[in-house]
Formats: structure tokens, C-alpha cells, sequence
């Protein structure tokens, strides 16, 4: 099931809300935990109902290892939890990856079976590897499987985050005020969903039929086509992120739930390693917290440090997806933070707005890679960027003048650049009559035009 879609709008989350608060009412809270992961369970099974298994397993087996942890720490015991976590997630995300590159070193035919990728398994098993460690560390608290399975589904991070840690989400549904209606989070958390409901339909949405087109369909791109193009990925990448991330804490806040922030106007940066303060929060912090921090983090020595920078990174590539694309993008945003670290080192500063240039550009170049199925397609975009091709036009944008989308990209990540974010704006409104009738249109501008129900960009991953 997918946020913008009206079965979700319109009778799932309305029915789930009131059925939930009403359950609060009456003391029912064991009840209305249970009733969120039943809720949870259907909205997963939505999709694919077999994979639903593969969830509650993956739940199931998990608690069982938190359990025996808290009984024993034993590092052994975690590694077996953790490599069982890895297993189901190399097995369906990255199996024909590694079969297609040994048989194609070995120069023998490639054993690979069509294999559907299970939605949202790489942010569920990230997760419930962060709260194994947590246990073993003694950072996590114990809790029953109902609070355990609610942490882990909970519908609104479920598919594509936030990554969230137990210790944040499972004091919060257990709070004497867990279940008050409280106007203000429903509010704020109707103009979150709102405004990544308007991101997603109107703008990312309308976006990806230009982005399709010269990526997947274009044979060559000339200079302006090519820019335009890869400007337009740029923004609709933006958008439909942030749109599913104002989503996700939207409703989390009808819930008076707090999830943690994963978007802070990564546009915004000034240099690399800002970009990644403020881009997938939630995925940096994981990668911080379980990895580059073990690997000793920046307290072994410069060349280490380094290393655990690049490394990091490279994990961030392959985190996204089982292709040499995704690596190598990893690598270059790991190679950028290592000259950053060391620019850093030297002392020296560049001027707000040349840094802010170079970043911008350099990620940009950066999405082509993200973005492309084939290493043709990347070089197509890249040589045209770079006018090898020419300086010319093609008819390979839907748009005539392909100065239109560029315009329209340019003042895109100008508004993305100049004002607030949606969590910051949404933190600080009085909701006045004039907020109200704001948060009103965008809703209903972006549910008349929600005539397709397109995925959001990161369920892929």
C-alpha cells in the first residue's frame, strides 16, 4: 500500500486512527499496540502477501536473539544474529549480484533466478540490527515481543524510514499521554503529510516522465538536453525523498509519535560532509554509530580515518543496490569526504557560495551515476554535460524548449535552497486560519492530480 494512494487516504488511515485513539480511550493501550501492528502487517501485505512471512520471521527471530543477549552477552551469539540479518538481506538484494560477477571472472554462464527484492528490507533489517547491538552494548531496554514487532512495523517508517532505534520509538508508545488526541501533533502532522503528499504528486511526479525519457530512452543528449536532464533527476530525487519523509513523520505525529528527522535541506550544504549531516539523516547516523565508529572512527590516525571514511561510504553505495553504479557512486561521495577531511586539515576555507557551488555540482554530477541502469547511460548524460556531443537541442525532452525544465529545475532547487525545511516550518506554525487554508490546498491540489499511484524512489532500495 502506498501513501498516496485513496485506499490509504481515504479508508486506511482514517479507520486505523480512529480505531486506535478509541481503544486509548477506553485503556485498551496492550490492545492498541496490537491493533498498529495488525494495521502495520496489512499494509506490507498490501503489496506482496508471501513476503510478509519473511517480516514476521525476521521479527520473530530477532527477539528470540535480543532475548538470549540480554541473558548472555556474548559476541559470538551477536555475530550469529547479525550474519543471520545479513543472509536474508544478501540473499534477495544482492544474490544474482555476486553470481553474474563470479561467473563473468570465471568465464562461465551465469546462474541467476528472477528474484523480487522484498519492500523495505534493507531499512527493517538495518534497524533490527541496530537493536541487537544496542543489546549487547546494554544500551537498549528490554521489552515484550508486542513492543518489539510495533517498533519494527510501525507503518509509517516501515518500507523507507526513517532508520529509527528502539529506545527512541518504544518509550513513546508506552507514555501516559500515548494516547491523548493531541491537536497540535495532528496539525502539524496533517500539514507534513500534506506538504510530502503535494512534493511526491506535483513536482517529483511530474518530473519523471522528462527524467525517463533521456536517461532510458534517448540515444544521445546534446549539452542543454543533457543538463536539463540531469537537473530534473536532481529534483525529483529531492522531492520525492523529502515528500516520503514529511509523510512518514507526518503520520507519525497523528500517532504522537516522533520519528527521527532523515531530510534536513541537504541542498542547503556547503560542503560534502555537510550534505550527508543533512541528506538520509537517519542511514549517516546507522553507518556512524554500527561502522565507522568500530572501524575506530577518527581517533587511529589520520590514514585510518580516512580509510574508515571511504569504507563507510562504500557500504552507503552498496546499501543502495546490487550494481557497480551504486559502488562506484558510494566511492566517489567517500573519495569527496576524504579531500574534504583533508581540505579541513590544511586550514583553509572556501567562500559560502563557492563551496556551496562545488557541492552542488559535484553531487548532481554524482546522481547521473545513481540514477543510471547501464554505464551507456551515465556516459551519454556525462558526455553531453561536458559538450562533447553539442551545444544543441534534441527532441528527446517532452518539452520543446528544453530551457523551460531547466528553468523550472533552477528555481526548484532554488526554493529547496532559500527557505526552511517542511519539519522546521511545520515545528513552528500557530496554525492561523491563513496555515490551515495552506496546508487544506495542498492536500487537495495533490489528491485531484493523484490519478497514478507511482512508488516512491527509495522503496527500490
Amino acid at each position: 500500500m502506498l501513501f498516496n494512494s485513496h485506499i490509504f487516504i481515504l479508508f486506511f488511515l482514517p479507520l486505523v486512527f480512529s480505531v486506535y485513539f478509541l481503544l486509548r480511550k477506553f485503556k485498551q493501550h496492550e490492545a492498541s499496540k496490537l491493533l498498529l501492528i495488525l494495521a502495520s502487517f496489512t499494509f506490507y501485505a498490501w503489496w506482496k502477501l508471501e513476503y510478509l512471512y519473511l517480516l514476521g520471521g525476521t521479527i520473530l527471530f530477532n527477539f528470540l536473539m535480543a532475548e538470549t543477549l540480554h541473558r548472555k552477552r556474548s559476541k559470538l551469539l551477536l555475530a550469529f544474529a547479525v550474519v543471520g540479518n545479513l543472509s536474508v538481506l544478501g540473499y534477495f538484494k544482492y544474490k544474482n549480484f555476486f553470481f553474474e560477477n563470479i561467473a563473468g571472472l570465471m568465464g562461465i554462464p551465469s546462474i541467476t533466478e528472477k528474484i523480487i527484492i522484498p519492500l523495505g528490507v534493507s531499512f527493517y533489517t538495518f534497524q533490527q540490527i541496530s537493536f541487537l547491538v544496542d543489546t549487547y552494548r546494554g544500551k537498549a531496554a528490554r521489552c515484550n515481543l508486542l513492543d518489539y514487532s510495533l517498533f519494527v512495523s510501525f507503518f509509517p517508517q516501515l518500507v523507507a524510514g526513517p532508520i529509527s532505534y528502539q529506545h527512541e520509538i518504544t518509550p513513546q508508545f508506552n507514555a501516559e499521554n500515548a494516547g491523548e488526541i493531541n491537536h497540535t501533533n495532528i496539525g502539524q502532522g496533517f500539514f507534513l503529510f500534506s506538504m510530502g503528499l503535494f512534493k511526491k504528486i506535483v513536482i517529483a511526479d511530474s518530473l519523471a516522465p522528462y527524467v525517463e525519457n533521456g536517461f532510458d530512452k534517448a540515444i544521445v543528449l546534446p549539452f542543454w538536453d543533457s543538463w536539463a536532464v540531469s537537473l530534473a533527476y536532481t529534483c525529483q530525487l529531492y522531492f520525492d525523498f523529502s515528500g516520503y519523509t514529511d509523510m512518514a513523520l507526518g503520520l507519525g505525529l497523528m500517532f504522537n509519535i516522533k520519528l527521527p528527522n532523515n531530510f534536513n535541506s541537504p541542498y542547503q550544504s556547503l560542503n560534502i560532509q555537510d550534505f550527508w549531516r543533512r541528506w538520509h539523516i537517519t542511514l549517516g547516523r546507522f553507518v556512524r554509530d554500527y561502522i565507522y565508529f568500530p572501524l575506530g572512527g577518527s581517533h587511529k590516525g589520520a590514514y585510518r580515518t580516512l580509510f574508515n571514511l571511504l569504507a563507510s561510504f562504500l557500504l552507503i553505495g552498496f546499501w543502495h543496490g546490487a550494481g557497480w553504479n551504486f559502488i562506484l557512486w558510494g566511492a566517489l561521495h567517500g573519495t569527496a569526504m576524504v579531500i574534504h577531511r583533508i581540505w579541513q586539515n590544511t586550514g583553509n576555507k572556501l567562500p559560502a557560495y563557492a563551496g556551496w557551488l562545488l557541492t552542488f555540482l559535484y553531487v548532481n554530477a554524482c546522481w547521473v551515476l545513481f540514477r543510471a541502469t547501464t554505464p551507456y547511460d551515465a556516459l551519454k548524460i556525462y558526455k553531453g554535460m561536458v559538450g562533447m556531443v553539442n551545444i544543441g537541442f534534441s527532441t528527446t525532452l517532452t518539452f520543446k524548449n528544453e530551457f523551460i525544465l531547466l528553468g523550472i529545475c533552477i528555481s526548484l532547487i532554488a526554493f529547496a535552497t532559500k527557505f526552511k525545511n517542511s519539519a522546521t516550518t511545520a515545528k513552528n506554525m500557530q496554525f492561523s486560519f491563513k496555515e490551515s487554508i495552506i496546508s487544506i490546498t495542498m492536500f487537495i491540489t495533490a489528491f485531484v492530480l493523484m490519478y497514478t499511484h507511482q512508488t516512491f524512489l527509495y522503496f527500490d532500495f
